[in-house]
């Protein structure tokens, strides 16, 4: 089954509905966007390995929504759709960075055709992936944890995976639960047989019965041939039901079923199926307070919940961020074509530990990712880390020494740069190219430094401007 996520991002809402039914029938898990600006938030999150972006949309279009997703190191491949066909829009499209570019209207067989080709060289990819771990030993496999937090968890991994229980994991989004249950698989007895992992909330209620048990052929109108189920495919392995809180109630009365019976019957089909799957959920609610609210079924959550492993947000565990950071730096250096071996400078470290992570481990690598791309040299600065991170207040709580010497290290690094920065423009007669090159730097990361210049001055206007108005 194709298991590639897809982000399908157009304003037109008949469009956007029969490209998400039509994708999913294929076996694709399927969101949809209304907007460039919709989807550039979640696209943001990593979610998705395809976007099949039309490139007219009202706000920011799409080629615009392409380049700023590349640029904050995201490698989700996109296919453009367009009405508008003409060779300096596909040169444009494929100039910022776009895998595909496709003509309305859009046959469905050209574009599955065009998603099997992905997904075609991505397999080719994890296998060659595999068979380099085979011969050299998965080095970057394991991440070696410090916090307390994170060494009960895997203690609790290590004892679970070899049973059979079932297993919820909970945590906010982008801690990594779909890491712990690909952990907890590895480990056990099943490790050779499927893990079929599934988005519960990318799947439209209507499909959700047939995607979960499958159909026959001629089940319903759209039935034109036989399906086997996700709980089938995982049949002797594992299935990872993911944001298992997003299900309506009528199928989770199925699944409780499917659990108690350890059977399924596909949709029109006379014939029960025996199931032997190991079931891991997770979801980044508190089942708890779903249960109390009657969103979720407390037998269910009794069943699903027999061992629960909560899976601590980064900024509980700060202690692992500095070597975290350095773990993914390496790992994307190996993965480059050209590799870099950056250090990270003392003030992008304390801001790195500093930040609150709303979006946890996920987010702490995009961030890093997209500096990676940016640094200058043989170190990621301020000026690399994304505007959120790099505005980070730094406490004495936070950083774990005094304030003032913080801050005093810190603002003289950045005065010292900006000074440098102010003489080189002096020098060039305000030749910005001509100081970049002085500096050593791209034109880009001047650009971007002088840009940084410009708000710490405007923050300062803004607190001297307060001041004096106390």
């Amino acid at each position: 089954m194709p298991s590639l996520q897809v982000l399908v991002v157009d304003d037109e809402p008949a469009i956007r509905q029969m490209l998400t039914l039509m994708l999913m029938r294929a076996g694709y898990e399927v969101e949809a966007a209304a907007s460039a600006e919709e989807a550039s938030a979640r696209l943001a999150k990593g979610e998705f390995d395809v976007a099949l972006c039309d490139i007219k949309l009202p706000g920011m279009n799409g080629i615009e929504l392409l380049r700023r997703t590349k640029a904050g190191g995201s490698d989700v491949v996109f296919i453009m759709v367009t009405a508008f066909a003409s060779m300096d829009t596909a040169i444009e499209a494929l100039k910022a960075g776009a895998s595909d570019y496709i003509v309305k209207p859009a046959r469905n067989e050209e574009i599955l055709h065009r998603l099997a080709q992905i997904e075609a060289l991505r397999g080719l990819k994890n296998e060659n992936r595999a068979l380099r771990n085979m011969v050299l030993g998965n080095r970057d496999a394991w991440f070696r944890f410090r916090a307390p937090a994170m060494l009960e968890l895997d203690r609790m991994v290590t004892k679970v995976a070899p049973t059979d229980s079932t297993v919820l994991i909970t945590g906010e989004s982008g801690t990594g639960k779909g890491v712990v249950a690909r952990q907890i698989h590895e480990l056990s007895s099943r490790k050779d047989a499927p893990f079929i992992p599934v988005n519960c909330g990318a799947i439209p209620e209507n499909l959700l019965e047939s995607e979960f048990f499958g159909h026959t052929k001629g089940a319903f109108t759209s039935a034109d041939r036989a399906r086997k189920g996700l709980f089938l495919q995982a049949d002797s392995g594992t299935i990872f039901l993911d944001e298992i809180g997003e299900l309506p109630l009528a199928m989770q009365t199925k699944l409780l079923h499917v659990i108690e019976d350890k059977q399924v019957r596909p949709i029109g089909g006379e014939q029960i199926r025996k199931l032997d799957v190991r079931i891991i959920a997770a979801t980044n609610r508190d089942p708890a307070e779903m249960v109390a609210a009657g969103k979720f079924r407390e037998d269910l959550f009794y069943r699903v919940g027999v061992f629960q492993i909560r899976v601590p947000a980064l900024r509980e565990r700060r202690e692992d961020i500095p070597e975290l950071v350095r773990f993914v730096l390496a790992r994307i250096s190996r993965s480059n074509a050209a590799p870099r071996k950056l250090v990270i400078d003392p003030v992008t470290e304390e801001l790195l530990e500093a930040y609150h992570w709303p979006g946890n481990v996920r987010e702490l690598d995009n961030v890093i990712n997209r500096a990676y791309i940016l640094a200058d040299g043989d170190a990621i600065t301020p000026g690399d880390l994304s505007p959120e991170v790099a505005r980070t207040p730094i406490s004495a709580a936070e950083a774990g020494t005094p304030v003032a010497a913080k801050r005093t290290l810190r603002d003289q690094m950045r005065r010292m740069e900006g000074e440098a920065i102010l003489q080189a423009l002096q020098e060039a007669g305000g030749d910005r190219r001509v100081a970049a090159q002085k500096l050593g730097i791209g034109l880009s990361s001047l650009y971007r430094k002088l840009e940084g210049i410009e708000q710490e001055r405007s923050s300062s206007s803004e607190e001297d401007g307060r001041a004096a108005d106390g």
